[in-house]
């Protein structure tokens, strides 16, 4: 994997989503508009609401180049594709 690429297991307890999350906003410069959240071990948001906190981002040199609206209804999928060709 490259130095900006992550992998997780499974997480076993909150203890160790938080400890992801942590490691993804201590990584990254995440703009006010883009919060992280974790979900209880239960995923009980994701359960009551039914809802997939989706959004297209890239990350360029260790910065967000692109942020989309929220998913799964507010991005488009060819506006990413127009900023990776310019990026070529």
């Amino acid at each position: 994997m490259g130095p900006c690429s992550f992998s997780f297991r499974k997480h076993q307890n909150l203890e160790e989503r938080m400890g992801a999350a942590r490691q993804l906003t201590e990584h990254f410069s995440l703009p006010p508009q883009c919060q992280l959240v974790a979900d209880c071990m239960d995923n009980n948001a994701n359960v009551a609401y039914g809802v997939s906190n989706e959004r297209v981002c890239i990350v360029h040199q260790r910065k967000i180049a692109y942020l989309g609206g929220k998913g799964p209804f507010f991005y488009n999928l060819k506006e990413v594709r127009q900023w990776l060709e310019q990026l070529r």
